[in-house]
């Protein structure tokens, strides 16, 4: 009970903090995508089951794909692509209505050559809908990991719509700490089980550091976890 009143007290005060109180609905949607390189002799067996028990960790709705890649390795990994189901000149009159944020939730990342893929959403209601998509490349030298998202996070509307996500927020926590909680547990569990040397490549917004070296103190909530 106390717990409760706590989280009430908690979503109450961000409530009070928003200005306006009764803002116009609105969203925001953030595409960003993050590289991570693997140096290991781990087999493709091993490598897949240490990025699925960090996946695991943090989301519920997933699903997971291990196509069969019988070439050898090359010398230098793949990556993803990120294309648009409607874009061809037959969809071009329909395209031309949409705004630039419908555009880019059309998007989807293809992971030709991977030897996993994973693709992962969160949804909190009236607050933000997540969707991940995550590839591992092998190559001559070890793997890497592809991560593509995209986030759209709601802001604004009524009084009962401001309270919603406040509440949220105060249970499940900020939903930029979860997305990054959710990437680096799959980076440290791929790290730790298959004895890698990590680095970071590239990435949009770029990470600074080697933030998947430190255990994240961030719990995701048990609705969020997977049932084991």
């Amino acid at each position: 009970m106390r717990g409760s009143c706590s989280i009430f007290a908690t979503a109450f005060a961000s409530l009070i903090c928003a200005t306006p109180v009764l803002a116009k609905e609105t969203s925001r949607t953030t595409e960003f995508y993050h590289i991570f390189d693997f140096r290991t002799a781990a087999t493709k067996g091993q490598m897949i089951k240490a990025a699925t028990a960090g996946l695991g960790r943090n989301i519920s709705a997933s699903e997971t794909v291990t196509p069969i890649v019988m070439t050898p390795p090359p010398e230098k990994p793949l990556r993803f692509e990120i294309v648009n189901p409607l874009d061809s000149s037959r969809m071009a009159g329909f395209m031309a209505m949409m705004s630039p944020a419908q555009l880019a939730q059309m998007k989807q990342a293809q992971c030709n050559g991977a030897i996993w893929i994973a693709n992962a959403i969160r949804r909190i209601t009236r607050a933000q809908n997540l969707r991940l998509t995550l590839c591992i490349f092998p190559y001559a030298g070890g793997y890497q990991l592809d991560v593509y998202g995209l986030d759209v996070i709601d802001k604004g509307g009524n009084l009962s719509q401001i309270m919603g996500r406040a509440i949220a927020s105060a249970i499940v926590g900020n939903p930029a700490d979860w997305t990054n909680k959710t990437i680096f547990d799959i980076v440290r569990s791929v790290s730790s089980g298959t004895n890698a040397d990590v680095s970071y490549i590239e990435g949009q917004p770029e990470i600074e550091g080697k933030p998947w070296e430190t255990e994240s103190l961030l719990t995701p909530n048990a609705a969020e976890r997977v049932p084991k």
